[in-house]
């Protein structure tokens, strides 16, 4: 009906698409995440193709494009993730906000993190009690909310908005295993997630 607000329960499944950071300085890991081998497949590739084939199609922010996929160039990698969100316009309701840290991550994360949206402005996972705000799904109008954040860090954009927080308790119940909405930020982060998967650092 004509001035019934929409939930997002209303949301049609092509409505969504995602974006993936891939323009991090990567200085704590000593090189650039985006090139990091899991299965012999870049990480940067590998995520890029996983949104899609869950059906959120990426758009690569960060400062080479990808093959393939849309194109939203990050030319202020030194200030970090939040001005290359603030720079990009979203087009579909829901977006799904992927850094290119995150090597377990599988599909059904996008999915689950939708189920709990509900009213809420964004979904965002929580593992061992850190939010992980770079692995969640975030609505259009969230980006209205970043327009009045005067700040670098993304987590005083988090703030600003209503969260739905999904635990690792929730995330199991929704099939997710916690650490495929873990990010690492060092080699030896790295090398213990893939051990605990039994993957091999490449």
């Amino acid at each position: 009906m004509e001035g019934q607000a929409v939930t997002h329960y209303d949301i049609d499944h092509a409505d969504q698409s995602s974006v993936l950071l891939t323009g991090g300085a990567s200085r704590r890991m000593g090189f650039d995440k985006a090139s990091i081998l899991i299965e012999s497949e870049p990480l940067a590739v590998r995520l890029a193709r996983m949104l899609r084939e869950a059906g959120w199609e990426p758009t690569i922010l960060g400062r080479t494009p990808l093959d393939g996929y849309c194109f939203h160039p990050d030319n202020e990698v030194e200030r970090g993730p939040l001005a290359a969100l603030r720079a990009f316009c979203p087009s579909s309701h829901l977006v799904f906000v992927l850094s290119c840290d995150v090597p377990l991550f599988d599909g059904a994360v996008a999915r689950a993190l939708k189920s709990r949206l509900g009213d809420k402005e964004a979904a965002i996972p929580s593992i061992n009690g850190r939010l992980q705000p770079l692995c969640g799904v975030y609505c259009r109008h969230a980006w209205e909310r970043l327009s009045l954040v005067d700040s670098p860090r993304i987590m005083d954009w988090v703030e600003a908005l209503d969260v739905e927080i999904v635990n690792e308790s929730d995330l199991l119940r929704l099939g997710v295993q916690p650490d495929w909405c873990r990010g690492v930020n060092t080699p030896s982060e790295l090398k213990t997630l893939l051990q605990s998967a039994k993957w091999a650092v490449e």
